[in-house]
Order: C-alpha cells, then sequence, then structure tokens
C-alpha cells in the first residue's frame, strides 16, 4: 500500500511536526504527529451501500499492530 503525503503541518522553525497522508484507494487516511500520536479513519461501504468511517487513535501503533495480529490469530484458529 502507498501512502501519499495531502498535507505537511509546520512549527516556527519550519520542521514538520505532523502529516496527514493517505492511501492510494482512499480507503484510509491518517494524521500523524510528531511524537507518534495519530488519528486513523477507515472507510467501508456496509451492504446496504451505507458508508461508514471508523476512526481509531494510537500514540503506540506497534502496540497496535501487535493487538490486531493476535486478534487475526485466533480468528484464524477458530474461523480457519
Amino acid at each position: 500500500m502507498k501512502w501519499v503525503v495531502k498535507s505537511k503541518h509546520t512549527n516556527e522553525d519550519e520542521r514538520i511536526v505532523a502529516l496527514e497522508l493517505e492511501d492510494g484507494d482512499g480507503t484510509f487516511d491518517a494524521n500523524v504527529r510528531w511524537d507518534g500520536c495519530m488519528e486513523i479513519h477507515i472507510r467501508s461501504k456496509t451492504e446496504e451501500d451505507n458508508i461508514l468511517v471508523d476512526t481509531v487513535h494510537t500514540c503506540d501503533i506497534d502496540g497496535l499492530i501487535n493487538k490486531l495480529q493476535g486478534l487475526k490469530q485466533v480468528c484464524l484458529e477458530y474461523f480457519d
């Protein structure tokens, strides 16, 4: 998945302090701060063609990835 930088936010010293990113197909976008905290938006469509936008906030992306990998493993064990 390739991410596109939509916007860069700088401080008074012209250092980048935040990025607005979007994936290639527009399903995900993220607002990422210099300290690693981020807000991730996930767009999906229901069977009834309703658009949903879920938001995840994290300051520990590695921890979130580990939790999701654990969730996937449990699902694979039960649903193969």
